[in-house]
């Protein structure tokens, strides 16, 4: 009997410790992620989306400890920051890094140029995304980019007045984000960048007159038409948007092969989903703007041309500086001259 019941005690035991060990081998892999804008908006929102896929996907043995801009880094740190090992990742745009990679700002989106879609098949079909990863390795950054979402057309300006033409604009101080904002700088107009949490106490203050934040539901949740009742379109310097997710490679490579996949996989899946659901929200934000006062400005197609040629005379002169940039260039248009002539051609004029 004593030996039963010795058999069975070390039966148990036996069963609780392997129990443990597996409790212990399933301890999810922690991730500090921080976005590029404050809580509350949409941008933070998508990112808690991809959290929520990520940790779906892997069954909880991948999970972001997800923090708003500022947090836990300034928001132009964030590139270093996750270089250094101090965050595994961040969430955001790569026109954030202008002040250490010139033409990050590119990976973005082109002035005048790529539309969301055209943008999206230039990354997948075009050889984009190689291109984007070899940017970060030509400056030696220890970062994996994954591509996690597009976004539409942004607007042009918030501004308590319409502006139309060039004239319009002299005089005023704007926000404006990287490339484009050298471009204006370069034309006499008087231009700022700051992270978007500055961008309402400075157009209160009247720090700034007018400002670009980012496609319209962006605009709607941060404020700006409670201030601007003016909005002008067509946004110039962002016909479409790239959203990135940079890693640590370090972190990236510690992560088990299926891991590895599985957020592949993650990232894929809501870059589509982020994607479709900011339409929606752009198109709810466009009929609030409306309902509440906010008048939709078309700029002159003299004011567009114009603005358009200065963009693209700035970005001819990054070519003649930089070869990688007149390689990243050469891939963009070479893919617009076969693109868009099919794309317009099976596209019905709505």
């Amino acid at each position: 009997m004593k030996r039963k019941v010795l058999v069975a005690f070390l039966v148990v035991a036996m069963a609780l410790t392997f129990t443990t060990v597996g409790m212990a081998a399933e301890k999810p892999i922690v991730w500090k992620v921080q976005g590029c804008t404050p809580s509350g908006m949409q941008f933070h929102e998508a990112l808690v989306r991809l959290g929520e896929k990520v940790k779906e996907i892997t069954d909880g043995k991948l999970v972001f400890d997800i923090y708003p801009a500022g947090a836990l880094v300034p928001p132009f740190e964030g590139l270093k920051s996750v270089h250094d090992g101090i965050l595994q990742a961040h969430y955001g745009y790569s026109g954030m890094w202008v002040g250490n990679i010139p033409m990050a700002p590119l990976f973005n989106a082109v002035p005048g140029g790529f539309n969301a879609l055209g943008e999206a098949m230039w990354y997948d079909q075009g050889g984009g995304y190689a291109l984007y990863q070899e940017m970060f390795d030509k400056y030696k950054y220890n970062v994996k980019v994954f591509l996690v979402g597009q976004a539409g057309m942004e607007n042009f300006q918030w501004a308590k007045k319409p502006l139309r033409s060039i004239e319009d604009f002299k005089g005023l101080k704007m926000r404006m984000m990287p490339l484009m904002g050298d471009v204006l700088t370069k034309n006499g107009m008087s231009v700022v960048f700051m992270p978007g949490g500055e961008i309402m106490p400075n157009l209160q203050r009247g720090v700034i007159d007018t400002a670009e934040f980012s496609i319209p539901a962006f605009d709607k949740t941060l404020g700006l038409w409670e201030v601007c009742k003016f909005v002008m379109v067509p946004g110039i310097h962002q016909p479409g948007c790239q959203i990135e997710f940079i890693v640590n490679k370090d972190a990236y490579n510690a992560l088990p092969d299926i891991l590895k996949v599985q957020l592949k996989a993650a990232t894929d899946v809501m870059r589509l989903k982020n994607w479709l659901w900011l339409e929606s929200e752009n198109m709810k934000a466009m009929d609030f703007f409306k309902e509440n006062g906010v008048e939709i400005v078309r700029m002159n197609d003299d004011t567009i041309k114009t603005m358009t040629k200065w963009a693209n005379d700035y970005m001819g002169e990054m070519e003649a500086k930089d070869p990688f940039v007149k390689k990243l260039r050469d891939s963009q248009r070479a893919f617009e001259t076969k693109w868009y002539p099919f794309h317009n051609m099976y596209t019905l004029p709505h």
